[in-house]
């Protein structure tokens, strides 16, 4: 799970300023011109980070199964890919083993609205994740989102396509109790267990109200999570609008 806190017990998560983006950039790996996305000391450890992206700067995400590209249209976006495998990230992290432990491998970016603040709690962010092997179907995908575990309740379904790519889409609700400043504990392809077990595709929900977008990409479930985190919830239907501006430049080449 993410270890957020912050004096209101919710998030700690530090924003890496224009240095580490210059240092960013200097790394840069992949394709021949483009940028890569900062990668994060996982969003599941006290050393997670967000560096701030570039106005208008193409980026890649190689910890990410598929080729991805996406372009933050406006100054304060911030972001950082990762990669989970079978341990608990921290635990993997702390023992220096590599690979998270070895499969089921997945891969992660997130870009985030910073707060006014460098350190604050990020007003809005989008996650985007998908298996390494090969991942049920879309509606199969959906259905696991939707049913399994307690703690939130969700709107009807819909179509949508985003990037050029046919999916579905459903918002919903944190109802319940939040045990750790969690609202709710989403497993998408992992099967259930009735036993305690971290599942390394597992994505805890911080915020109050989030959307949730399946993708079917190049015969591979693509999931979108957005959620509001910090921001007011009766603000989330704006951050909607800006994320889309987000999720539209999303390019998955083949």
């Amino acid at each position: 799970m993410k270890c957020w806190l912050t004096g209101i017990g919710l998030l700690v998560l530090a924003v890496a300023g224009v240095a580490s983006l210059a240092q960013a950039r200097s790394s840069t790996a992949g394709a021949a011109g483009l940028q890569d996305m900062p990668v994060s000391s996982l969003l599941f450890s006290h050393s997670a980070r967000l560096t701030r992206l570039g106005a208008g700067t193409t980026y890649q995400a190689t910890k990410f199964p598929l080729q991805v590209r996406l372009r933050p249209p406006t100054r304060g976006w911030a972001g950082a890919q990762w990669k989970t495998g079978r341990l608990y990230p921290a635990l993997a992290e702390s023992h220096g083993i590599a690979d998270g432990g070895g499969p089921p491998h997945f891969g992660w970016l997130s870009v985030a609205h910073a707060g006014a603040h460098l350190t604050d709690p990020p007003l809005g962010m989008v996650t985007v994740m998908t298996a390494f092997a090969r991942t049920p179907s879309v509606a199969a995908t959906v259905n696991m989102l939707r049913t399994r575990g307690h703690g939130a309740t969700y709107g009807p379904s819909s179509a949508v396509t985003v990037a050029g790519f046919a999916g579905t889409q459903f918002d919903g609700e944190i109802v319940g109790a939040r045990p750790d400043h969690i609202g709710h504990l989403f497993v998408p392809f992992s099967p259930p267990t009735h036993a305690a077990h971290y599942f390394s595709d597992e994505y805890p929900v911080y915020g109050e109200v989030f959307r949730i977008i399946v993708l079917n990409v190049h015969r591979k479930a693509v999931v979108v999570f957005i959620e509001n985190v910090a921001l007011p919830a009766d603000r989330f239907p704006t951050f909607l609008v800006q994320s889309n501006q987000i999720l539209e430049s999303l390019r998955f080449p083949t």
